[in-house]
């Protein structure tokens, strides 16, 4: 780890990224009880991701930086449709394999890993406590924006909190500008992963076709962060 970091900031690392290796250790026991379907699932889901994680739209802060992109567009049907360890495992893997080919130092890459595979197992929770099935129930949607909801959270959180912890900025400086792009991207990939789920549910042939509104979000979310950018150079009150 960076011995430059703070030490709280290493610790909050550190528990994250622990909590991370729990819930993979976890979820790996399931997978012993996959089929070729998972297991073919789990590839396209790690390569997808990891994929995603090389098209990053960044916001300066100082000497740390927050991401956008649209890598929950890539598994939020796989809420709805795959094996809740698929999914937790892909996601571990994609972030961990997309930040080493972008070469991220190996305590940002721990903490990413840890991070997402926390939100989204908090994800998966508040989605399996509404106990729905199908994309095309209406039911499902409120399900997976609750659960995107909470995810979010976490995410977003985690992250805005190392960053105010290393920067030695109050957390509502981190948190505050960016919050309005953070919500729409999230409201993006929500509802692009959801149109994912209903496309595989229809046709699985037609699924390819979701390609278009993630390059689309990417643009989209790219003059969000160039907005996110000003208002956090300006201050928490935009002055």
């Amino acid at each position: 780890m960076n011995e430059k970091l703070p030490l709280t900031p290493r610790l909050l690392i550190l528990a994250v990224a622990a909590e991370g290796v729990a819930l993979v250790v976890l979820r790996t026991i399931d997978a012993t009880r996959w089929n070729g379907r998972d297991l073919l699932t789990w590839l396209a889901l790690t390569g997808g991701i990891a994929l995603a994680e090389q098209f990053t739209i960044p916001i300066q802060f100082l000497t740390e930086t927050l991401n956008f992109s649209v890598t929950e567009g890539m598994w939020i049907a796989a809420l709805i449709l795959a094996r809740g360890s698929v999914l937790t495992l892909a996601v571990g893997a994609g972030i961990l394999i997309g930040n080493t080919v972008r070469r991220w130092a190996p305590y940002k890459a721990a903490f990413n890993v840890g991070q997402f595979v926390l939100a989204v197992t908090v994800a998966q929770v508040v989605y399996g406590s509404f106990h729905v099935h199908g994309a095309l129930h209406p039911m499902t949607w409120l399900a997976t924006a609750a659960a995107m909801a909470a995810y979010a959270a976490v995410n977003a959180g985690l992250v805005a909190l190392v960053i105010s912890l290393v920067e030695r900025k109050p957390y509502r400086t981190v948190l505050l500008p960016p919050l309005r792009a953070n919500v729409l991207h999230f409201a993006g990939n929500t509802l692009i992963g959801l149109a994912g789920a209903m496309l595989w549910t229809a046709s699985p042939y037609a699924f390819p076709a979701v390609a278009l509104p993630l390059g689309m979000a990417f643009v989209i979310y790219r003059f969000l962060a160039v907005a996110a950018r000003h208002r956090a150079e300006a201050g928490p009150l935009g002055a």
